[in-house]
């Protein structure tokens, strides 16, 4: 995973590609082919391209977890102990022969 940008600026402003690549986002090239994939969105200012910090940062952010796997650490976090019988009983009902 990439490190965090050199300094810490409002997350509304809007940066050049090479004010991006200076900052610590990703190289130039990586950050066009973000654009051109539609990972990263670009606004047109005349002739140049501006990116927002925020989608920069966004970059960044660890992917999210799914809403299942979330669930499941709930639930898992939030259940009592299980004797050793239940256990057996789960592996059994999910499939695990040991």
């Amino acid at each position: 995973m990439p490190a965090r940008p050199k300094s810490t600026p409002s997350h509304d402003k809007f940066l050049s590609l090479r004010e991006a690549v200076d900052l610590g986002y990703a190289g130039y090239s990586t950050l066009r082919k973000y654009i051109t994939d539609g990972r990263l969105p670009a606004h047109r200012l005349g002739r140049r391209i501006r990116l927002r910090q925020s989608d920069l940062d966004a970059l960044l952010a660890p992917p999210r977890i799914s809403q299942v796997d979330a669930a499941i650490e709930r639930l898992v976090s939030a259940a009592p102990p299980l004797s050793a019988e239940q256990t057996r009983r789960l592996r059994h009902l999910l499939g695990d022969a040991s």
